[in-house]
């Protein structure tokens, strides 16, 4: 650990700097995180970290020390020059510290076998609203999310840091429409599926929410498409009361959520 990467035509250096695009963030079937914050959750969550990079003046401080001491295998850290890493960083002002991380790939039948609420993503396209969508489902007690062909990666780093390592404590699929509705047929007896828009026959605190529920939540400018509509047993809408057209779609998710959340602890007595 003693030598400090300088050179950009580095190995190491190079194939990090390949994991900042999403083609071969999938093909390698890895991520990068950033800052101190959201590392140390991804250690307390137990995801599969394979490498770290930072600077020598990072590795001698605390938050350092701390990484390095969890680190199982000690040839993971690399230490590398303060402005080779802010160079490759994708912040402005790096914290010091970047980590790759191994995606995890879920089994759809474990999510599914006892699951109250899946969240269902359709084409959600802002990072900060994918990664607060997260948060909230996780704080919701949301028991997993299926994120569409057509949504914002959620390795995009803007997500993860919306999401504050959140992302770590729920599981996350990703399928094309074609897929889901695989699911729908193979689920959908077990499941409301519960669509969501301003064309919906019902205000989202009507319904009971009697058994195990997906909600569907959709594009920022277009909502949930058609094809999904119909696969719905029915359609939620929030009240707009002041004048005003929405409710930005992260906001709205919350409202919902945790009504339906409210719903189930009342039926829980």
């Amino acid at each position: 650990m003693a030598v400090v990467i300088s050179s950009e035509s580095n190995e190491k250096v190079k194939n990090l700097r390949k994991l900042y695009h999403k083609r071969q963030r999938k093909k390698e079937g890895k991520f990068i995180l950033e800052g101190y914050r959201i590392i140390d959750e991804a250690f307390k969550a137990r995801a599969e970290i394979e490498s770290i990079f930072m600077t020598p003046e990072f590795a001698s401080g605390e938050e350092g020390r701390d990484i390095i001491g969890r680190i199982n295998n000690p040839e993971a850290v690399n230490l590398l020059e303060d402005k080779l890493l802010k160079k490759i960083s994708d912040t402005y002002t790096p914290q010091g510290i970047i980590a790759v991380v191994r995606e995890v790939n879920y089994n759809p039948e474990d999510m599914f076998r006892e699951a109250q609420i899946i969240l269902v993503l359709d084409r959600i396209q802002d990072p900060g609203n994918m990664g607060t969508i997260i948060r909230t489902a996780v704080a919701a007690g949301a028991d997993g999310i299926i994120s569409l062909k057509g949504c914002v990666d959620i390795y995009n780093l803007k997500v993860l840091r919306s999401t504050m390592g959140a992302i770590f404590n729920i599981p996350v699929l990703h399928m094309d429409l074609a897929e889901f509705k695989e699911v729908i047929i193979e689920k959908g007896r077990d499941f409301e599926v519960v669509g969501t828009g301003l064309s919906g026959n019902r205000y989202h605190y009507e319904p009971t929410y009697s058994k195990p529920v997906m909600l569907i939540i959709g594009n920022e400018a277009c909502g949930v498409r058609d094809d999904l509509l119909k696969l719905s047993d029915y359609i939620v809408k929030i009240p707009i009361i002041g004048r005003i057209d929405s409710l930005n779609v992260a906001v709205a998710t919350g409202i919902i959520l945790y009504r339906i959340v409210e719903e189930k602890n009342l039926a829980n007595g």
